[in-house]
């Protein structure tokens, strides 16, 4: 939700490869409220409707059109148990004009207001068990819903993007409270010191494209728009044939496809042409800078460059650029600026768009960094005047990361369905398998030609003016036709199929093998054939009592530190293993023990193995990493100082400490920004070295496999970790939080200049999940606040208030010891402080005056199981569930049991929990924001 950069900034390989040029806003899916009938563009014609015409299919995608022009795609797995619909509009912030900016991204909004069949769109979703959102960028806005699969709630999905193509409600009254939201939004934005950065930078860099603005628009716009504006926008770019339906997952082919006819088919093609931009960026004639100043966050550098539409040839060469320079620890930038400690981050990325965009390089610095010099540095690498020629092992690298990242997008079709929406938006949804197909031919010297083309001074955005000896234009070149481009396109290999198996409790449970191996080692198995054959291992380590522990310096680094190479490993070495291996590994540690993820292929699985049992066994915490990780660490809590979010902890904490009677040293206090900096500033790479060698062991260790299993598997675990033992190592002794009352209070911090507020309501309580009425309680807050949209608080705070873009409830409960809490969170402006709050009193004085609705109940039932139940269809969550039921001493059995008892709660059990627990007085309200004196 909120605002994100697509690609222009991208950071990680992931977002390189896959996010590529898209960028704008995105935006929460928003309710409705109409009645009537439907509109006469879609009334049934008399004639029998035909098929959706076949036209092509590729990489096991199918698509399809029907008269109407409107564009389907159909990617089918019968394996999958969820269904994703998305429709994608060619429409964004490009087709917008002055005065109306932010007009896509905010008829995006009002599209869940409903349509004249349709008056609570939200409440639908829910009462379907649908998770739901749409998100609008410079070319394109999209809708996409993803559910269990179930083809009655297929066919309402169809009808319902059918019906709001032509009749959705776009009424005044909705634009009066959704202005204020979106308004929040936008200030929400302007609390980012690197998005803020990125928008000038734009701004700057495209004279004449709307390219430069922001999705999300200018705050006036926003305000002001006409509704006859809004309504002449909606009618004319959310047609059939500037359409493109994709649907994902399990379905019938067949009777969708007649869904499909029955539902889009009557929808009017429009007489009038679909108006196309027709600006184009002129070449930039020299440097071009801008400042930005703002009160806390840590400087940074961003440098743009333009470069040509994404269909243009030069494409793959700078992705491949940017990779090479990008790709830690072997990438230049990662060198020169971050491993000199002169820089926490560095990078390129970004591509065209369907018109030319940019591609930029960044550095992220620490506080009194000398900016002069890393500026210089960022720029002579980008630009090549000191960067050192590429190798062909560097190309290979890059090669093997692409292909990597193309498999495991086929691994997911309702992920790729969303990557392919954004190029839906750039001209053809092949284009990814284009780029894909593309990169494995690009050469060093292909590499060097884009860099000498684009990344030149007279083509460079920057933040700071600098004056030019002379003018120089960098012309981009035309991207060829279309069908030219992708005239020789070849069909992508197909990943292996997985089988379909209902995620449910008692059949896991079929599916599960749990031992203890000869050393003592746990091992849980969850065979299930996935689709590539991938399967994944969660492995727990624990030792130690939890105070002892906590006085130790440096027991979260470890883990941290890991990446950095192992006896066996160098850093790059390790890196190119997992590539190779098509594996992913992560290790996570703290005080009493550690975490350790890793993700491959059935094939690759035992390999892969060997190398996470080098990496956690002969890891070489090294001391320039180590004193990388301190600096960044330092500089990213002294950035937050003037955050609003630190400010109110700041406020608070000394309140929290003080119920709790404890000080500096004990487990529970809460440090402040200066004793956090303070502990980091004394910790040594003895200190961690120290901890590694006394505490980490497979002493009291537990792993959880699930997916496609190979043979093997359990001799292998134990031949690499059964001898990982360290006898005078602390043994495990689980710590047992235990309630303390916090009595009610109120503060306020100040957060000068940031545009957007925060307000925050919490209540200690005495909770356990296992108490009888925890399922009541949980529901009831469901109900409250954390149900998304479709809750009481969104529904009165957001919908009919427009106070807040976001604001909600949760509760929290572990399952020993019974330090519970509820707490709830929100966003605003600051002048509508003593409002939010209000309204929020109001909303919770309610809840215990009358009670939740039998409807309510219902909805909010659905919602929580249906979402266990996806979740349980994801290999990740269930290696996770696996070890939290093995710690409990439990199988799959007990979550069914917490699944009834949840199902059979009643309306007053969960009136009678809410009223138990939670009382209005009880709260300890804080907010932080630039508060005006009254």
């Amino acid at each position: 939700m909120g605002m994100k950069l697509e690609g222009r900034l991208a950071r990680g390989l992931g977002a390189v490869l896959l996010g590529l040029a898209l960028s704008g806003a995105q935006a929460q899916a928003q309710p409705a409220t109409a009645k009537a009938k439907p509109g006469a563009a879609r009334a049934q014609a008399a004639a029998v409707l035909p098929l959706p015409e076949r036209v092509r299919e590729l990489g096991g995608i199918e698509e399809y059109r029907l008269p109407n022009g409107l564009q389907i795609l159909l990617f089918p797995d019968a394996t999958q148990t969820t269904t994703t619909v998305n429709i994608t509009y060619r429409v964004g912030s490009r087709h917008e004009s002055p005065g109306e900016y932010g007009m896509a991204h905010l008829l995006e909004h009002l599209l869940f207001k409903g349509t004249q069949r349709q008056n609570d769109i939200p409440g639908a979703m829910a009462q379907r068990g649908v998770r739901f959102n749409g998100t609008t960028t410079t070319d394109r806005t999209n809708y996409f819903a993803s559910f269990n699969a179930n083809a009655d709630t297929l066919a309402f999905l169809l009808d319902l993007e059918a019906d709001r193509m032509t009749n959705s409600r776009v009424a005044k009254a909705d634009l009066d409270t959704e202005m204020t939201v979106v308004r929040n939004e936008f200030e929400r934005g302007e609390n980012q010191p690197f998005a803020v950065l990125a928008q000038r930078v734009s701004a700057a860099a495209f004279t004449w494209h709307p390219y430069g603005n922001a999705t999300i628009g200018p705050r006036s716009d926003i305000e002001n728009v006409p509704i006859e504006k809004l309504q002449g926008f909606y009618k004319r770019y959310y047609r059939p044939d500037n359409a493109t339906l994709l649907i994902a997952g399990a379905f019938d082919k067949a009777a969708t496809l007649a869904l499909v006819s029955k539902h889009f088919g009557p929808v009017a093609r429009p007489a009038a042409p679909i108006p196309q931009p027709y600006t184009v960026e002129p070449a930039q004639d020299g440097e071009r800078s801008v400042v930005v100043r703002r009160v806390g966050g840590q400087p940074i550098l961003l440098a743009a460059y333009h470069v040509p539409a994404i269909t243009h040839p030069d494409t793959p060469a700078i992705l491949v650029y940017s990779l090479l320079m990008s790709l830690q620890p072997s990438g230049q930038l990662y060198k020169q600026l971050v491993e000199s400690k002169l820089a926490l981050a560095a990078g390129i990325g970004g591509l065209g768009s369907v018109d030319p965009s940019t591609t930029s390089a960044f550095a992220a610095l620490p506080p009194g960094a000398d900016v002069d010099k890393v500026e210089k540095l960022l720029l002579d690498l980008a630009e090549g005047r000191t960067a050192q020629p590429f190798e062909e092992s560097e190309l290979a690298r890059v090669r093997d990361i692409a292909v990597n990242s193309y498999r495991q997008q086929m691994k997911n079709p309702e992920a790729l369905i969303q990557q392919l929406s954004g190029f839906i938006a750039t001209g053809d949804w092949r284009l990814l398998f284009q780029l894909m197909e593309d990169i494995p031919k690009v050469t060093l010297a292909d590499v060097e030609r884009v860099r000498n083309a684009y990344f030149k001074p007279a083509n460079r955005t920057l933040g700071r003016y600098l004056p030019a000896d002379k003018v120089e234009r960098v012309e981009i070149p035309v991207a060829p036709p279309l069908d030219q481009r992708l005239a020789t396109l070849q069909g992508p290999p197909k990943v292996e199929e997985g089988e379909q198996l209902d995620p449910v409790p008692a059949v896991l449970e079929t599916r599960v093998n749990r031992g203890t191996l000869p050393s003592g080692v746990r091992l849980h198995t969850l065979k299930k054939q996935t689709r590539g054959n991938t399967v994944v291992l969660q492995m727990q380590l624990r030792w130690g009592e939890r105070d002892a522990t906590y006085a130790l310096n440096g027991t979260g680094m470890v883990g941290s530190l890991m990446n950095e190479g192992s006896a066996g490993y160098t850093k790059q070495q390790l890196q190119d293993a997992l590539i190779k291996l098509r594996a992913g590994l992560s290790v996570s540690s703290y005080d009493q023990g550690a975490t350790v993820f890793l993700s491959a292929e059935r094939d690759t699985l035992l390999p892969a193995l060997r190398v996470m049992a080098d990496t956690l066994r002969r890891p070489l915490l090294p001391q320039d990493a180590f004193d990388r990780e301190i600096k960044s660490s330092i500089a990213g809590i002294e950035a937050s100082r003037q955050e609003p979010g630190t400010l109110r902890q700041e406020a608070t904490r000394g309140h929290y400490n003080q119920a709790r009677g404890v000080s500096l040293g004990h487990p529970d206090y809460v440090m402040s920004v200066d004793e956090r900096i303070a502990e980091l500033k004394k910790t040594t790479l003895a200190d961690v070295k120290g901890f590694y060698a006394d505490y980490w062991s497979a002493n009291d260790a537990q792993i959880s496999v699930v997916g496609a299993l190979p043979d093997g598997l359990a001799a292998e675990v134990e031949k690499l970790f059964g001898d990982w033992k360290k006898p005078a190592a602390p043994k495990f002794v689980r710590h047992v939080p235990r309630h303390v009352a916090v009595p009610p209070a109120r503060f306020d911090a100040i957060a000068r200049d940031k545009a957007n507020a925060i307000v925050r309501l919490h209540e200690p309580l005495a909770l356990n999940s296992e108490d009888a009425d925890y399922a009541a309680l949980e529901l009831a807050v469901h109900i409250f606040g954390g149900g998304g949209l479709e809750s009481r608080l969104s529904e009165r705070v957001r919908q009919k208030e427009g106070l807040t873009y976001g604001i909600g409830a949760s509760l929290n409960a572990g399952f020993w010891g019974n330090a519970g809490g509820f707490a709830i969170q929100g966003s605003y402006a600051p002048d509508k402080r003593e409002r939010v709050i209000a309204v929020v009193q109001e909303e919770i004085a309610r809840m215990a005056k009358d009670g939740v609705t039998a409807a309510e109940l219902a909805r909010a039932k659905k919602d929580i199981l249906e979402g266990r139940k996806q979740s349980r269809a994801d290999p990740g969550a269930l290696a996770g569930s696996l070890t939290g039921l093995a710690e409990r001493g439990e199988t799959w059995a007990a979550a069914q049991t917490r699944d009834d008892a949840l199902a059979a709660v009643t309306v007053e059990q969960a009136n009678a929990a809410w009223r138990k627990h939670i009382r209005a007085d009880g709260f300890i309200i804080s907010t932080a924001g630039d508060f005006k004196a009254p």
